[in-house]
């Protein structure tokens, strides 16, 4: 539903500038019966989840409603989700739950009437209840510009030809990363804990219940923000004894700098910082993520793990 602050199109600016847009969206949380996100103990609904519906609402408000054209691809390179309380985000077994979200679009760079990017600002709830708040920013390249970026990208990560990647090796347990089937475990390979530090390797499952590349030919965000889900909760529960079944990411704060390619080695490094206590005395712990590719940073993250009673 888009609460329209007036008759005029959304390109049409002000005298002060670029106003803002707001749009309300609802849908079902994905339930047990999803093979990713219903994947585990049930205990929590996947913060991800939220942040995947506004990665994917944001690339269909920008062509739809700022006359952004359609050959343009939307790239999200900021994005960060908080709950200030992670019971808000329960499960009970067999039950639907609604998530509602409110966004506010601002448009950026407009030229001729058109923005060349979008900032988001979101508010979260489950069945009413308020359960986070997010921001985000996308930029829309035109063709030329995101196939110079996608070729540099190709040339720094130099895929190597299908089944060249490394084979999975000491392959983790899923209760270790809050999942039950094992086709659902990305990470692989856990060096030895050293001070808070861990690094793993990162690989797509032949299994995997998600497409392994978009029509882009890129790996989605998907998969980057499952793979940082994992490692986070892998180094809280060696580095702090956090248990993974009764954990979630209750903040994730994504910084995206590149393309994840298909076929070349992934690692994902984590740093866990002191283990604290929220408001409600939860046991936490921050951990910095970084996920490279043949030596390159393509993302980095900060995300808060926590433990429920």
């Amino acid at each position: 539903m888009h609460r329209a602050r007036s008759w005029d199109p959304p390109e049409q600016a002000d005298a002060a500038g670029p106003v803002h847009e707001e749009f309300v969206l609802t849908g079902e949380l994905p339930h047990h019966a999803h093979p990713l996100f219903g994947d585990g103990p049930h205990r929590f609904h996947d913060l991800q989840a939220g942040a995947e519906a506004v990665r994917e609402i944001g690339e269909f408000l920008g062509q739809s409603l700022f006359r952004i054209p359609a050959d343009r691809t939307g790239i999200f390179y900021r994005f960060t989700l908080t709950t200030p309380d992670i019971s808000t985000w329960r499960a009970e077994a067999g039950r639907t739950a609604l998530l509602t979200t409110r966004i506010r679009v601002r448009p950026d760079k407009v030229i001729d009437g058109v923005p060349r990017a979008l900032e988001f600002r979101t508010d979260l709830r489950i069945d009413d209840v308020p359960c986070g708040t997010g921001t985000a920013n996308v930029v829309f390249l035109p063709p030329v510009v995101y196939r110079n970026h996608l070729a540099h990208s190709r040339t720094s990560a130099q895929p190597g030809p299908p089944g060249s990647a490394k084979p999975r090796t000491a392959v983790v347990d899923p209760a270790e990363v809050g999942r039950t089937r094992p086709g659902n475990v990305l990470v692989h390979g856990p060096s030895p804990l050293a001070h808070g530090r861990l690094s793993v390797g990162v690989s797509v499952p032949a299994a995997w219940p998600l497409p392994a590349t978009t029509a882009h030919g890129h790996v989605p965000a998907t998969v980057q923000l499952e793979a940082l889900r994992q490692t986070a909760l892998l180094c809280t529960g060696r580095t702090h004894r956090l248990a993974p079944e009764r954990c979630t990411l209750s903040r994730l704060e994504v910084h995206f700098r590149g393309y994840v390619e298909p076929g070349t080695e992934l690692r994902c490094a984590a740093v866990a910082g002191p283990c604290a206590r929220d408001a409600r005395g939860r046991r936490q712990s921050p951990v910095t993520l970084t996920l490279t590719q043949a030596g390159r940073a393509v993302l980095e993250a900060v995300a808060t793990v926590t433990e429920d009673f």
